[in-house]
């Protein structure tokens, strides 16, 4: 490369959002039919493309209570994955 001329293109530095990540990997054992594997791509999708995390505090109480958890509280963009999480945890306490 000649003297004075700069690289214009970057590495993307990626960035680890680690408590979406773990959301995405417990909402991924309770996947059970094509619709959840469906979903589950998309939300993959979605944490690859945010550029934030999501508070731990957050994650960490929908983990341990989902019953008692408000999808409102979440932003828009996530909302519906996070109200499919309820419905698969919901769903796999009936079958147990």
């Amino acid at each position: 490369m000649p003297a004075g001329v700069k690289r214009t293109t970057k590495k993307a530095i990626k960035k680890k959002k680690t408590n979406l990540s773990r959301l995405y990997v417990t909402m991924n054992k309770l996947v059970i039919d094509a619709v959840d594997n469906e979903i589950m791509k998309r939300f993959k999708l979605l944490i690859d493309a945010s550029e934030e995390d999501l508070p731990k505090i957050e994650i960490d109480s929908l983990i341990k209570s989902p019953e008692s958890s408000d999808s409102s509280l979440f932003p828009e963009g996530l909302q519906p994955y996070i109200k499919h999480y309820l419905f698969m945890t919901k769903r796999n306490r009936k079958k147990q």
